[in-house]
């Protein structure tokens, strides 16, 4: 036969000495005096990401205003000594723009380059294809830089 466990504590109410009524009133009171600082916090917060964010679109709108934006559409190697590069360009269709196109190797050496004015059009964007000669076979050409021809290229 097994011994007989012990008899469970009898289950008590709680009574007036268990609770401290102090602690419990000036716990509630801690959490009333910091609800305000809280929130204003949160405030002071939200108001500071909506500046930062106003700040960066201002700067990034301020960068990009008024320069020449490209967009690399593709490239046909011809042979080992040229290849010819597609581009789009998004600009003021009253200024002549000039552009530096880059052809590689498969090392990722830069084995051609060359500059190309690019006259005034009467649309914008406008598509363009321009040559490429090669010291070496290229794999792959794209446009580096574009910048308006009566400004200087942009320092990177």
């Amino acid at each position: 036969m097994t011994a007989r466990s012990p008899e469970p504590p009898e289950p008590r109410a709680a009574g007036a000495e268990d609770v401290d009524w102090d602690l419990v009133e000036e716990q509630a009171e801690a959490e009333q005096r910091s609800a305000p600082r809280d929130r204003r916090w949160w405030t002071v917060g939200l108001v500071a990401v909506l500046a930062m964010s106003l700040v960066a679109v201002v700067w990034g709108l301020a960068a990009t205003q008024g320069r020449v934006h490209w967009v690399n559409t593709g490239f046909d190697v011809v042979t080992d000594g040229r290849v010819d590069v597609r581009f789009d360009l998004r600009r003021d269709p009253d200024r002549e723009a000039v552009c530096t196109l880059e052809a590689q190797s498969a090392a990722h050496v830069v084995v051609g380059r060359t500059e190309v004015q690019v006259p005034a059009s009467p649309a914008s964007p406008s598509r363009h294809v321009e040559s490429v000669a090669t010291a070496s076979p290229a794999i792959t050409g794209y446009v580096d830089q574009c910048w308006y021809a009566d400004e200087a290229p942009r320092e990177r």
